[in-house]
């Protein structure tokens, strides 16, 4: 029961994205048929590939957290050396979660009243505020991964990432080295 949970923990971005794309590709792949073989394009499969992309970016953020894959600038860990990069690893996973508790912070009330409005999208007739719902989910989901990289660190584990940044950042040089 516990591998599963572990199973499901590593790849729960993953399913839901690998979702999101296969549905992406069958939708625009019925829609070039239909145009192009058929003759008669189907009105709804822009707008809900356009709304599956716009989840699969936000579900990606989570994705992209979790791995240390996430944008980042690279000057001061490169001028620093590879002894600051656990530093910068820790302060760049504390603003990126402050970032993200800030958009579910105000993407929540937006969503809702979204929600109370009751406005729908002009070719599915679809609920809007289920497209909103992308960002509180996806901001959530990046949150809680941030907040576990935190936590696995604060208990001795490595910085999502470093490993790829190890590879940029030179060793200092031995005159760099400070003496014992």
């Amino acid at each position: 029961m516990m591998t599963a949970l572990r199973f499901l923990e590593v790849n729960f971005e993953r399913f839901i994205l690998a979702a999101i794309l296969l549905a992406l590709v069958l939708i625009l792949a019925a829609q070039v048929m239909f145009r192009y073989l058929i003759g008669s394009p189907l009105v709804w499969s822009e707008e809900l590939a356009r709304y599956l992309l716009i989840w699969c970016t936000f579900i990606g953020v989570s994705l992209a957290v979790r791995e240390g894959r996430n944008i980042s600038v690279d000057l001061l860990p490169v001028l620093a050396g590879q002894a600051w990069l656990r530093t910068f690893g820790v302060v760049a996973l504390l603003g990126s979660a402050i970032f993200f508790a800030l958009m579910v912070w105000y993407s929540v009330p937006l969503t809702r009243r979204i929600a109370q409005i009751g406005q729908t999208s002009p070719g599915l007739n679809l609920q809007m505020w289920i497209v909103y719902a992308a960002v509180p989910v996806g901001m959530g989901l990046a949150l809680l991964r941030a907040i576990q990289a935190l936590w696995k660190i604060a208990r001795g584990g490595e910085v999502p990432g470093l490993n790829v940044m190890a590879d940029v950042v030179p060793e200092a040089s031995a005159a760099e080295r400070p003496r014992a």
